[in-house]
């Protein structure tokens, strides 16, 4: 098991929105109330009630909502860097975050990406 980076409490007050930046292998659980969780990239909405957790599998914005308030813990642990499969780089491809040099490059055919 990986070691523990941070863990934090988080209080969220009704209709309140909290959006996560690079929380990927981080673990949400869910103290007290219901949080309705959904990361880009990722087609499922996700849920949880008190007990209930989730461990986030991608590096991308994760939203937290709760509607009637909720407190969740979020624990960050350290990781190996997995190598990536080749689904999730052609996934990548179409990431809209992507600089214009790419996207000119995919829409170019023949045309190959310049590091630098």
């Amino acid at each position: 098991m990986a070691d523990i980076i941070a863990s934090e409490s988080i209080t969220l007050t009704p209709r309140t929105t909290l959006v996560l930046a690079q929380m990927a292998h981080a673990e949400i659980r869910s103290r007290r109330g219901s949080v309705w969780i959904t990361q880009y990239g990722d087609p499922r909405d996700l849920v949880l009630a008190p007990g209930e957790s989730v461990v986030l599998k991608l590096p991308t914005a994760t939203v937290m909502t709760a509607s009637d308030g909720a407190e969740v813990l979020i624990t960050r642990r350290a990781t190996a860097p997995a190598r990536a499969s080749i689904g999730r780089w052609l996934a990548g491809l179409f990431d809209p975050r992507w600089s214009s040099r790419a996207s000119c490059a995919l829409r170019r055919p023949g045309r190959q990406l310049r590091h630098g």
